[in-house]
């Protein structure tokens, strides 16, 4: 029942958020077109950053499903790649708000572990400290996440399989 709960105040968001920009979204506005008690909601969510905080939680963890179900690392990187651009607008309503800073830390954290679950050699590469190999999954989830921003902010369409072709063999294959 509790994720059903969330799911629906999910879902009226995401309505309301196709209407209006997320600044002006409150709670108020969200229990009532949910129809549920402002009690109900914040017994789910803090409050509007945990409910978006959920949702880019739930999203990463089914991209991630979707991902591991791939042939190889590219096809995963592909994978990833269409769930960011399928969710293109959430990500434009959200870097055009007050809370876009913590987006782009969500963004990137999600980037991260992406990266974490994918290429395992940069993680456990014998050649880099604990430390560097830190550094480098931050570097590169930054840079990624940086692109993608660029892309959406100038409304750009990212050519999937190009910008995963590129990830692999200028990025990842260098630590393989």
């Amino acid at each position: 029942m509790a994720k059903a709960t969330k799911s629906l105040i999910l879902a009226k968001f995401t309505e309301l958020l196709k209407e209006t920009d997320l600044d002006k979204i409150t709670v108020t506005t969200l229990v009532a077109e949910c129809e549920i008690s402002r009690q109900t909601f914040y017994y789910h969510f803090a409050d509007i950053e945990a409910l978006i905080n959920w949702s880019i939680k739930e999203k990463t963890a089914e991209c991630l499903r979707q991902a591991k179900a791939a042939s190889n690392v590219k096809d995963a990187t592909v994978i990833y790649l269409s769930y960011i651009e399928a969710n293109r607008f959430f990500i434009e309503k959200y870097l055009k708000s007050s809370l876009s800073a913590f987006s782009i830390k969500l963004f990137r954290n999600c980037t991260m572990e992406f990266i974490i679950a994918f290429y395992p050699k940069i993680v456990k590469s014998n050649h880099l400290s604990a430390e560097d190999t830190k550094f480098a999954i931050e570097f590169i989830s930054n840079a990624v996440v940086g692109v993608i921003i660029s892309s959406v902010m100038e409304n750009r369409k990212i050519d999937i399989e190009n910008f995963a072709d590129r990830m692999n063999r200028t990025i990842f294959e260098k630590f393989i």
